[in-house]
């Protein structure tokens, strides 16, 4: 990923966060020189493995995970917060348009989960954070067993264990304080707070 200096994000609790806050992510893997995407919703686990390890799963019917190759690399890409930045919202507005955004790319090599425990942990794991976000008191022992078991059996479990992060935070950190602050402000104004807290804290970091 292209990523000028001024826009790099190494710390990886950060990382980690823009993640567990934007966790549907794109799987990517290349087969037979054919390239593959699904859209998937992760869990991060921070501490295991040596930089951290992504789970997921797939429907067993889509089958992008029968190509995954555990000897080869995958990519997941995480899109966080984004916004187009016009002229107008700097102080001095002799500048050309741009588009601001956070995201972070993983890398790492996959593991197909097809063990019925395993599955079943990662399925709990995975609807306890989502439900806890939510906070609506749902849990999965309203689902019949049966029925539960036949869901279980209709996917497939995925863990990457992370090799490495890239992640990229482009938020006007090029620009003078009076036009980071300019756009802040408009940010605000348009409710993206989303924004406006990033913009911030890159600021209160560059002093």
């Amino acid at each position: 990923m292209y990523t000028p200096s001024s826009f790099k994000e190494e710390n990886p609790d950060v990382l980690f966060d823009l993640i567990e806050e934007h966790n549907f992510g794109i799987i990517f893997s290349q087969h037979q020189d054919q390239p593959e995407a699904t859209h998937l919703p992760f869990l991060v686990h921070r501490q295991k493995g040596k930089h951290g390890t992504l789970i997921a799963h797939f429907a067993k019917a889509n089958k992008h995970w029968k190509k995954l190759d555990e000897a080869k690399g995958v990519l997941v890409v995480f899109q966080g917060p984004h916004s187009y930045i016009s002229p107008a919202w700097y102080v001095n507005r002799a500048e050309v348009p741009t588009w601001n955004y956070a995201t972070v790319h993983v890398f790492g090599k996959p593991k197909v989960i097809e063990d019925a425990a395993e599955l079943n942990k990662m399925v709990k794991e995975l609807t306890h954070f989502h439900e806890d976000q939510e906070n609506t008191g749902w849990k999965l022992d309203e689902v019949p067993e049966k029925d539960y078991n036949t869901d279980l059996k209709a996917i497939v479990g995925l863990e990457i264990e992370i090799s490495k992060m890239e992640g990229k935070f482009k938020f006007n950190q090029n620009k003078p304080d009076k036009d980071q602050k300019s756009v802040i402000a408009k940010m605000e104004d348009l409710g993206r707070e989303d924004i406006s807290a990033i913009m911030k804290r890159n600021l209160d970091s560059s002093k």
